[in-house]
């Protein structure tokens, strides 16, 4: 069932390569059984095995392996819409992770930032210790930079951020400099359950976009003349001389702007249709960030009749 899965079904998903990867994982444990073997007792041992590292070539978060057991199910429903299975095979998972919430402030965002650009603290207040000068003591990365913003203020996610070109194209979203919109999917790209819609490019960010397409060739995420595939020794480098820790992740940039635009008063459904992200998870994740959570709550502790 994986093996007409991966062959009939995953070429047409938007990363195949990440649900071969799952196959192999999971072909390493249920490889020799027959699909009854699947039950709520071998997914725990699945689970148990792969976070122990006695299945896959380390060991792994319960997380990973519940994206795996994902996999799995849809390998098995595809299974069975297709007549190969005449019953449904159900999946057991984990207990899902809890949504990540951490997000920059002002001032964390403007030390990423320098920490991109090779600039740290040279001096400090004796009694307060804050920073009191900055020089530039590192080679500047601009390509992290450039991610950098671009995430802050548009809140376009990790690959979809990298995968921009200046040109319309069918592999990647593209930058409209004539009308100030980024298209976050290519040219015939099918939509995925991470939406990608267009989005138009913030006044403060318009400058520098129109500068960057002056200086590169490819796309705004350029290194040497050509686009990178993922945010790694650039951005630890970033967080590194900025002080944040290993939890801040590229992801952390979408994060951020949803925050920073509820913060500020904007609706749900306008940071929904800004990010591509549904109006649920906004509300679900974000929405204590926004001065008019339950305010209509609030206001009713007020009045004379209360609590008769």
């Amino acid at each position: 069932m994986l093996a007409f899965y991966g062959l009939h079904r995953a070429p047409e998903l938007a990363h195949p390569e990440l649900v071969g990867w799952h196959i192999a994982t999971l072909l390493e444990y249920f490889g020799d059984k027959m699909c009854s073997f699947i039950d709520g007792t071998s997914c725990r041992a699945y689970v148990a095995a792969r976070t122990e590292g006695k299945v896959g070539k380390r060991a792994v978060k319960p997380g990973t392996a519940r994206r795996e057991l994902e996999s799995l199910a849809s390998a098995l429903n595809f299974a069975h819409k297709e007549r190969k299975l005449i019953y449904p095979v159900p999946v057991t998972f984990p207990a899902k992770s809890p949504a990540r919430e951490r997000w920059l402030s002002r001032s964390e965002a403007a030390m990423l930032l320098a920490g991109a650009l090779g600039i740290v603290p040279i001096a400090v207040d004796v009694e307060t210790r804050k920073p009191v000068k900055w020089g530039r003591m590192f080679k500047p990365a601009y390509h992290v930079a450039r991610f950098i913003l671009l995430g802050l203020y548009t809140g376009t996610r990790h690959e979809a951020i990298l995968a921009l070109r200046w040109e319309v194209n069918s592999v990647g979203g593209w930058v409209d400099l004539d009308h100030g919109i980024l298209y976050r999917r290519g040219q015939g790209q099918a939509e995925t359950n991470k939406r990608r819609t267009p989005v138009p490019i913030p006044d403060n960010l318009m400058p520098h976009v129109i500068r960057w397409r002056q200086i590169s060739n490819v796309g705004p995420i350029e290194y040497a003349g050509r686009l990178i595939k993922k945010e790694r020794r650039g951005w630890g480098r970033a967080c590194e001389l900025a002080g944040l820790g290993d939890e801040v992740t590229p992801h952390v940039m979408k994060h951020t702007c949803i925050t920073w635009m509820l913060q500020r008063g904007v609706p749900f459904w306008e940071v929904s249709g800004f990010t591509g992200t549904s109006e649920k998870t906004i509300r679900d994740t974000y929405g204590h960030h926004s001065p008019h959570h339950l305010e209509t709550a609030k206001r009713r502790f007020h009045g004379r009749n209360l609590g008769k």
